[in-house]
Parts: structure tokens; sequence; C-alpha cells
């Protein structure tokens, strides 16, 4: 009996483990579109409701295994991961294991093209077809000035998206300066990704996302030589010879394995840009001196531009196990700058150098928990030096509109000592997939010695009076200049993508930002944003609306620190003599004072979009949308002490300020106010076999009652009256990205812009305010009343790559050669225009971009 029962159990353990084994199972790998793993991406797989039914993660060796299922039909889901677009594949699973290969797709210009036919539309938040995605690969099909990606892809940024300080650069899910990395270290670029993600303060449009390259198990590398020289370039409209200009960039990066088990690897890169560069200036100016003083006639000259610059990176990256990958990182980039600023009306003398240095310590730890929980923590210790001197130690002379001479009293040293943490959960449970985290994107400790406008700077409103001797201002300052103090900020946030159905998507946030200088603490941001695929899922709906809270911008706060009447005794003289007596002290004038508006709060936008997508062919997608942006106690600058005039301030001879103890008192308030109303309508994919790439035409208006926290208003007391076209108004603008008859020996990379004119003010010339601003415009005349001229601009590329061996893939042997011609028609494009009654150049550009220049590049990768 025992021996019968344990041969029953014996049996019925072989049928349990039989039938185990017979369940459904898949196994499976996951590649880019070089055949190269992407260990770290999420494999979901989901029933036809949208519940997932079982999920894991991609290991070291690009394998995934999900066991124990059952039967049906079912979608595998891969999201956007790393630079890759969110993949969806049906999948019907019967008894024993299925064997798939899921190849994922850069999300970029050209996947139609390079990759396949394009995929479904998906309602993923990430997934958004107007947005602007290119790796590193592609980028190299395409014209790219001095391999600048960054400066290629900004035009598809909107300038009404971003804030007080500059473009918001995301660097592998960190907020930085500069990109740490060389340009074919580079894997992807990306504009516009989920523009109401709760995890970056800006919306899609403000903000340039990059991912570099991560280290490699089998050694790759690039070495790129690009080279322009004057020798090919058209002149410059308004120089009357050709500066003799040449650019040489060295830069290339290399990855592999450090030692052996497949364990670690590594990733470095290094640049090196020699730049010969020269600014056309031309202005009408002091020529000479004559028996009745200076004679003035045209200034139009080349001054040399030389600058250098330097960058080295190094990544190690150590996987401790299959859930645990550890990454440490170095980048170092130090640049020199000769002649800044020179050009226009800015005579050589009034240009300055610069020489910056900057290190960063990077640490990145991810660690997948379980299979549905991954937290990452970056870490980055950032060190800057920025050093600024006057190319000249003199008094500045500047005369409206005409020319701006002297010395550039600019000498300024910066030091920073800053962290930056990012700490991101990310969980993923049915139908919901959620992120969290808090932010540190500064938390700085900064010293600076400023030794600006020493000597002085005395500004004339016209020729006339420059040749008379009666300048309408004066302004001086003296003291220690030395400031420390910190700037620090703040953020977290949390955000839900649910599909609430296969067809419908809802993505809710919040998000919480606070910064040092400001008493507000209150800041949250709700972010939400829903899409719809009726029908066949060839259309997609689109949705969102939320609140984004700006920053102070640069490093203003500077500005507040040292302009108390202390650390700098700032001084202002209005209709003094020239030149100033001998033995006049400016530490008997007033101070003027910077300083924070007791209510200054921190500004918002509450942004709101809808749109939709259209799948007109596999290889073409269409999408239109509206957007809509209101600014909310957007920063202003106001003269606080500023005369009270009669009605008519030009009669008026002299009036004293309300408080004899200050001169002027720059107050920042938060009482300005933006409108954004815009269209936009995009195209990607293959148009038959001629055009590969990504177009966008935005037809917008842009208005605002400030210029920013620095701008003033003409009227001190009537902030206000303000309101008109913003500084960045562009009504029109096509931006074209792509390849002329792709994947052919004689195919061209194409980038082309066409904008229309940005405004500018029309003033005086004249201190009618006496305020010693300058700023008055003529009676009935609002803010920025005239109109430059529009910008067009076609470049060009052809490349050929020569193969060295058969092998395909990352082990692939190229040789490659390109020749780019940048505004290939030679269109004139006029900048700086002058709109200065009181100017002989009133209405007129003094500068204009570069005409046709020809760049050579030569590359190996391996």
């Amino acid at each position: 009996m025992p021996l019968r029962r344990l041969l029953a159990l014996f049996i019925a353990s072989v049928a349990s483990l039989a039938h185990a084994q017979n369940l459904p199972s898949v196994h499976g790998s996951v590649v880019d579109p070089t055949g190269a793993t992407v260990p770290g991406a999420t494999v979901r797989l989901e029933s036809p409701t949208g519940d997932v039914v079982s999920q894991t993660t991609v290991d070291p060796a690009g394998n995934f295994t999900l066991t124990n299922l059952p039967a049906g039909t079912f979608a595998l889901d891969v999201p956007a991961f790393s630079g890759f677009a969110s993949h969806t594949q049906p999948l019907r699973l019967t008894a024993g294991v299925t064997t798939v290969k899921i190849t994922l797709d850069p999300e970029s210009i050209n996947q139609q093209i390079n990759v396949g036919p394009e995929q479904s539309l998906s309602t993923d938040p990430s997934a958004n077809r107007d947005t602007v995605s290119v790796t590193g690969s592609e980028m190299k099909k395409l014209p790219v000035f001095d391999q600048d990606f960054i400066a290629t892809l900004t035009p598809f940024l909107d300038a009404s998206a971003g804030s007080s300080g500059p473009v918001t650069l995301i660097v592998d899910g960190v907020e930085m300066k500069s990109t740490g990395v060389s340009a074919s270290a580079i894997q992807e670029v990306r504009i516009n990704n989920d523009p109401y993600s709760a995890e970056f303060n800006r919306p899609g449009r403000g903000r340039i996302e990059i991912i570099t390259k991560p280290g490699s198990p089998n050694f790759h590398g690039e070495a790129n030589f690009i080279v322009r020289d004057a020798t090919f370039n058209a002149k410059n409209h308004f120089s009357r010879v050709r500066p003799p200009e040449s650019r040489r960039i060295y830069e290339g990066h290399l990855s592999g394995p450090v030692g052996h088990g497949g364990h670690t690897s590594f990733i470095t890169s290094a640049s090196y840009r020699q730049q010969d560069t020269a600014a056309v200036v031309n202005a009408i100016g002091p020529i000479g001196i004559g028996p009745n003083g200076p004679i003035i006639g045209p200034i139009i000259e080349n001054v040399l531009t030389p600058n250098r610059n330097s960058q080295y990176s190094l990544r190690v990256t150590h996987d401790f196990s299959p859930s645990h990958r550890l990454s440490l990182g170095y980048n170092f980039e130090n640049s020199t700058s000769t002649n800044a600023g020179v050009g226009g009306i800015i005579l050589p003398e009034a240009g300055y150098n610069l020489s910056s240095r900057e290190d960063d310590a990077i640490f990145n730890d991810r660690l997948i928990i379980t299979p549905n929980l991954i937290n990452q923590l970056q870490i980055t210790f950032e060190k800057d030096e920025d050093v600024t001197q006057s190319v000249t130690n003199a008094q500045s002379i500047q005369v409206s509109g005409s020319f701006i001479g002297g010395g550039a009293q600019a000498d300024v040293a910066k030091s920073e000592n800053t962290i930056h943490v990012n700490e991101i959960v990310t969980w993923s449970h049915g139908r919901h997939y959620i992120r969290a985290g808090v932010q540190l994107p500064q938390f700085s400790r900064r010293a600076v010695d400023d030794r600006t406008n020493r000597l002085g700077t005395f500004k004339f409103s016209s020729l006339a009076n420059y040749a008379g001797n009666t300048p309408y201002v004066f302004t001086a300052q003296q003291g220690p200049g030395r400031g420390l103090y910190w700037i620090n900020e703040f953020g977290a946030f949390i955000q839900d993508q649910i599909k609430l159905t296969p067809k419908v998507q809802l993505s809710l946030g919040l998000r919480y930002d606070w910064q040092t200088f400001l008493p507000d603490n209150n800041n949250l941001g709700p972010r939400i944003s829903v899409a719809y695929a009726p029908g066949n899922g060839k259309t997609i709906l689109r949705t969102g609306a939320g609140v984004f809270y700006d920053r102070t911008g640069g490093d203003f706060p500077a500005t507040v620190k040292l302009h108390d009447g202390i650390v700098l005794h700032s001084a202002q003289i209005q209709n003094p003599g020239f030149p100033l007596p001998p033995g006049f002290n400016i530490g008997n004038i007033p101070t003027n004072l910077v300083r924070f508006d007791s209510h200054v709060r921190t500004p918002y936008a509450f942004g709101y979009s809808v749109g939709v997508e259209r799948q007109l062919h596999k290889t073409v997608t269409v999408t239109a949308a509206y957007r809509g942006q209101v600014q909310i106690k957007s920063f202003r600058s106001r003269d606080a002490n500023a005369p009270i005039l009669p009605p008519n301030p030009s009669l008026a001879a002299n009036y004293l300020r309300p408080n004899l103890n200050f001169g002027q008192v720059q107050q920042i308030e938060s009482g300005g106010r933006t409108l954004l109303n815009a269209l936009d309508l995009s195209f990607r994919g293959q148009a038959g076999r001629w055009f590969s790439g990504q177009a966008q035409y935005t037809l917008s208006t842009f208005d605002s009652n400030t210029g920013g926290i620095n701008a003033f208003p003409q009227n001190q007391y009537r902030p206000n009256d303000e309101w008109g076209r913003a500084n960045q108004d562009r009504r029109q603008r096509v931006n074209l990205l792509g390849n002329i008859n792709p994947d052919h020996w004689l195919s061209l990379g194409v980038a082309a812009t066409l904008y229309s004119g940005l405004p500018y003010d029309e003033t005086t010339g004249n201190d009618y305010y006496h305020t010693g601003l300058g700023n008055a415009r003529p009676a009935g005349v609002g803010r920025n009343a005239l109109q430059a001229g529009g910008v067009a601009s076609l470049d060009l590329l052809y490349n050929h790559d020569f193969r060295l061996t058969k092998a395909k893939g990352d082990k692939a042997k190229i040789l490659s050669a390109g020749v780019s011609a940048f505004n290939v028609l030679n269109r004139t494009n006029y900048t700086n225009y002058i709109g200065t009654l009181s100017s002989p150049l009133y209405g007129q550009p003094t500068a204009a971009l570069a005409g046709r220049q020809l760049q050579f590049s030569m590359g190996f990768q391996f």
C-alpha cells in the first residue's frame, strides 16, 4: 500500500509539473534598430481591457521572460524608455513557449524611413506626434552647424513657453547648464515630449531633453573632424571685406567594457573647438578729432572674435545585479572668448573677454526593487568659475541708436558650487503607471566680485548732444562689490498615467515649486491630459491643461544682493557735465537700490491645448492643435523713486525724486501679464520617395505688458500702459528638418526656417521722464510698435558613408565624408534694428546673420 501511494503521488506530481510547463509563457529579447540590446526596459502583457496581466524588466543581456500566463489574446506593451518610442504589438498565447523579438524605434523625425513602417498611434502622454525627437545617428544626416544639436533644434521651441531664465536643458533627467558630453555621445534630443508632464517645471515647448549614450559591453567609438574656412564663405552683408575666419572642431567618443564578466562598462567623450570668428561693426560715431570737436561718420570694420572650447567626459557603469545599476561620471569644460559683445553699433574698444570653467561629478543609481517598482537617484555636484574682463579700461560712452564706445565696464568674477538632486520612484500597478519624486534643481552657494561700471557710463540722447558734450545721465558705482549668497530651488511631483480603456488614457499630475528670494510657499501646479483613440486607432484626440511656475532666471538674485547701497554704492546723475570735474566723488550722491517688492510673488502660467493627430498613411502623420497660455504676476521692474511729472513731461525742466535719500530704486514686481494664442500644424513621415522628415507651422500672437524682470516701463507710475506685442512675438514660423530622396546615394539632409519679423520699440532717445532710462516713446505710440524684417534660411547636407567591412549594425566600420551649405540662397537676414528717432540709423538694421557658409566633415565609426 505505501508503494502504491508513493507511485500515485509521483504520477500526480509529474502531471502537475507537466501542466505547469504546458502553461503559456513568453520569452523574448528587446533591441534597438542596430540590434543592440536595451536593458532596463519594462515589458507588460495587457488584457484586451487594458489590465496588466504580467510585467517584467529586460535583463542586462536584453532578454525577458513571462511565465504561468493564461491563454488568449493580449497586447505586449513596452512603454517609452530611454529615448525609444513606446511599442505595442498583439500577441496570441497558447500552451507552450512563445518567442518574440521586439525592436524599439527611436522617436525620431526619420524613423519612418530608417527603421521601417510607422507604428500605430498611441494614447501614451509621451507619444504625442508633435514631439521633435532626433537621435544622434539621424542628426548625422542633417545639416548641423558646428555639430550644435541644441542650436539646430532650438527653433522648434516656443519662447512664450519659457520663463525669465534661459531654455531649460534636461540631461539624463537632471537640469543642467550644458550637455556635458561631446556631440557624438548624445543618443537623442527631444522637444515637447509629454507637454503637461508634472516631472518638469516648464511645458514641453520650453525645455530640451537630452539622453546621452550609455556604456557598451563591446568596444565602439567615433571620431569626427569639422572644418570651415572663409575662403568658401560669402561675405557678410555689412562687411566691406571678408574677414579671415576659420573653424576647426575635433570630436569623438569611445565606449566599451571594463574588466571581464560584462558587468562594467565605460563611455568617454572629448571635443576641442578652435574658432577664429569675426564680428562686423556698423555704427555712426567718432572717426577723428577736428577743430570743433569729434568728427562723426560711419564706422564699418571687421573685428576678430576668436574663441576656444575644450570638453571632456567619462562615465563608468557597473551592474551589481540585473536589478541594481550604478553609474559614476565626470564632466569638464573650459572656454575662452575674445572681444565678446562687439558688433552692430558696439565698437571694438567696448568689447570684453570671457573665460569659464565647469566641473561636474555625477552619481546615478537605479534600483529595480520589484518588477513593478523602480527607484532612481541622480546627484550632480557642479563647480563653475566665470571671469569677465573689459578690453579697454575707460569710461563707457553710449549714444542712443548710434554707437557704444569707450570701455565695456563689465569686469566681474563669479564662482558657483551647486548640487542637483533627482529622486524618482516609478510604480506600475494594473492600469496605473505612477511616477513621483523630489528634485533640487539648484542647491547653490555663489560668490561674486563685481567691479563693473567703476569708471562710469555717460549716455547721450543723440550725436548732436554728444558733439555738444551734453549727456542726459551719468552712472557709476563703488564699494567692495563682494557678495556671498545662496540660490536654492526645490520641486516635488507625482503623476499617474491611467489607462481607463484601451482607447482612453488619462494623465493626472501635481507639482510643487519653491525658490529662495520669493516669499510665497503655495506654488502648487496641477497638470492633466487626456488622449482618446476613436475608431481604428488612426486618429488620436488630445487635450490638456496645467499650471507652470516661473523662476527669477539666471543669476538675478545677485543683483539684489549687491545693490543694497552698502556692498555697492551705485549713483545716477542726471544732466551732468562732460567730463566730470576733477575730484568728483559719487559717494556724495544718494545711492541707487535694487530690491524685491514686499508683495512679490512667483509668476505662474496657465497653459491649455486641444489637438488631433491623424495617421494618413502608415508613413505619414499630421497634427493640428490650438495652444493658449496666460501668465499671471509676470516679473517686471519699476523705479519706485521716480520723479512725479505733470501731464506733459516733455515740458518739464527738472523734478526731484520723492525720497531724496536714494536715487533710482529698481523694484522687482510681479504685476505683469502675458497672453498667448497659437495654432500649430505639423507633418512627420515620408512623402512618397522624395522626402522624409518633420515640418511645423505656427501661427500665433503673443502679447504682454512686460519685457522681463529687468524691463522698465516708460512711465514708472503707469506700468500697465505697456501692453503690446511681446518681445518674442513672431506671428508666423515654419521649421523643417528631414531628408530629400532618402536612402539613396544622392540623398540630401535639409533644414529650413522661415519666420516673420520680431517687433521692436520706437523711442525718442530723450529722457522726458527724468528717470535716467532714456526709454520715452513718442506720444500715442505703444510698446513694440515697429516691425523688423523676417528670416529665411535653407541649409543642405550631402553625406556619404563608406563601409570598410561587411559587418552590419554596431559591428560595422564606417568612414563618412560630408559637405554642408548653410544659408544656401545667401539671403540677407537683418538683425538689430534701431528704433531711436534721434539716430540717423532709425528704422535700419545694423547687423545681419551670416551669409552662405560651407562646412566640411569627416568621421570614422567603429
